[in-house]
């Protein structure tokens, strides 16, 4: 009898651990396979590298649109506030172009920022692998280095170079123009915090970025100055830290908004997208979008 009974209980044993794999197989059952998009090299990329001509970048939508472009059919086009976006940002159409299979949706096929060209040190482009790869091996060549082709990290961990900046690491290399100071350009801050946002960047290097970055998204995070804490208690500010009217921001010197709508929502997907996890709290991003406090 009790031979029976433990053999029952085995067999139970196994039909439960057996359901659970069953389960565990279904939850993890891959989306259907996807064709990618065929790599196109426009002319107009090709130009980027030379010298005696200009491209007409706002003219050649083609090839080059504005940022938000790059969230077409993601569930985050809609809330991405197009017109927040700096005018001289913009992603390449092929950026964009990743699958060529039609009806799903794009949200798991957001492509990373990983190559941005800084175009004659005035406009900013992101592109796709393959167009970077291309300028990568007609770039360096130039005597002048105010086209670069720079790679872009996202900082997930508080002490990690984002590379796009750093001097020696610029195709062509910006450390060969050390002497000339009007050619070694560095991203300004109010550029870099938005390519912050849009590649799920978590940690801010310095007290200035996190600054720009609060400024461009209408936030007014704690700690406050006796100023922002009156209005706050004046429901200037809302308990997540956006100011929403414009007056406001002015007197509360919110001079680089550029998010006039609540984007917390916006920003938490996006963030979550690009790290396919949820946002830290314990992050310098996730603590301002989630508990509205500044850490540095």
């Amino acid at each position: 009898g009790k031979k029976r009974r433990l053999a029952q209980l085995l067999d139970e044993e196994q039909q439960r651990e057996l359901e659970q794999e069953l389960e565990e197989e279904r939850q993890l059952q891959r989306p259907p396979a996807v064709q990618p998009c065929q790599p196109i090299l426009h002319k107009e990329i090709m130009k980027l590298c030379e010298l005696n001509e200009n491209v007409d970048i706002a003219n050649s939508r083609a090839v080059f649109q504005h940022l938000n472009y790059a969230f077409t059919n993601t569930t985050l086009f809609k809330i991405c506030q197009a017109n927040s976006w700096l005018p001289n940002l913009w992603v390449s159409t092929e950026f964009q172009h990743v699958i060529a299979t039609k009806g799903e949706s794009l949200n798991p096929f957001l492509r990373p920022p990983r190559w941005i060209v800084v175009y004659r040190n005035q406009q900013l482009i992101l592109l796709s692998p393959f167009e970077a790869n291309w300028l990568m091996g007609r770039l360096p060549s130039n005597e002048s280095p105010i086209t670069t082709l720079r790679l872009l990290l996202p900082r997930t961990k508080r002490i990690q170079s984002i590379f796009v900046n750093t001097p020696t690491l610029t195709v062509p290399p910006l450390i060969r123009f050390a002497n000339d100071n009007n050619v070694n350009f560095l991203l300004p801050n109010d550029w870099l915090v938005q390519l912050f946002i849009f590649n799920g960047t978590l940690y801010f290097e310095t007290v200035e970025e996190q600054t720009a970055f609060c400024q461009c998204l209408s936030l007014c995070p704690k700690p406050r100055t006796e100023a922002s804490k009156d209005a706050f208690e004046k429901e200037w500010i809302a308990a997540d830290g956006f100011v929403a009217n414009p007056e406001h921001r002015l007197s509360l010197q919110l001079h680089q908004s550029r998010f006039h709508s609540n984007p917390l929502g916006f920003i938490k997907q996006l963030i979550e997208n690009r790290n396919n996890s949820p946002l830290p709290i314990r992050s310098h991003v996730g603590s301002i979008i989630l508990n509205s406090t500044k850490l540095i």
